[in-house]
């Protein structure tokens, strides 16, 4: 190749770099911004994600993180994340009406990221709350993001009482596929603590429901029977 012939070479490849490098700037930089807004939010999220209280101080630093990054990139865990605090606001709402609210919010938050992140079993665990929190006309989508949590994960420890006390309010509409992983999730559930779970029962009126799934095995039912009496 001739001299002029290498330099027009080398002056394409210059060029090609140098158009390669705005392009993958263009993409790459929103994205990046997007992952510097989270941050403030980020150990708030975390506090959720381990059963921590978290004020409404804090839920609105969260809400500005999340709502700032997805203003520069749709990140999955953002909309995930603000599904989140949304059904945190709809459970501690002293209205229907704001109830309503901000449980539409969550799931419209929550279904935004499982588009993207399918296998996030907290984020369809979420996706049920939300949905019972609307009513028995609700019931159905509830009961089928109730299911594609344990699907996508079915022994998660964090979820075996969330899914449990869920299982109860659903099981009119279940089908039995559905009792079976609800008396799956029953025992793992007491077999990790059945303490835990008995109180957890007392906590939230529950306790003729444990009886009626403890009949899944007798040395269950014997043992809440006896809880039973006991607390009587």
């Amino acid at each position: 190749m001739s001299k002029k012939g290498k330099t027009l070479h080398h002056r394409l490849i210059s060029g090609f770099l140098l158009v390669s490098s705005f392009v993958l700037l263009g993409i790459g930089s929103p994205r990046f911004l997007a992952e510097l807004m989270l941050i403030p939010g980020t150990p708030i999220y975390e506090n959720i994600s381990d059963g921590k209280k978290v004020n409404d101080e804090a839920l609105n630093t969260l809400e500005q993180s999340r709502v700032k990054a997805i203003s520069f990139f749709s990140l999955p865990r953002a909309h995930t994340s603000l599904g989140a605090l949304y059904l945190i606001r709809a459970q501690r709402a002293k209205t229907t009406k704001i109830r309503k609210h901000f449980a539409l919010q969550s799931i419209k938050e929550t279904s935004v990221g499982l588009e993207h992140a399918p296998l996030n079993t907290f984020a369809w665990t979420r996706l049920s709350v939300a949905n019972v929190l609307l009513g028995k006309p609700y019931h159905k989508p509830a009961l089928e993001a109730w299911r594609m949590s344990i699907i996508t994960a079915r022994v998660e420890p964090h979820l075996f009482l969330e899914r449990v006390h869920l299982g109860m309010t659903l099981y009119h509409i279940m089908n039995p596929q559905d009792i079976n992983f609800l008396n799956e999730q029953f025992k793992l559930a007491y077999y990790l603590d059945r303490n835990k779970l008995w109180n957890y029962a007392q906590q939230y009126s529950l306790t003729v429901w444990l009886v009626f799934l403890a009949q899944v095995k007798p040395d269950i039912l014997a043992y809440y029977k006896n809880k039973m009496l006991n607390s009587n």
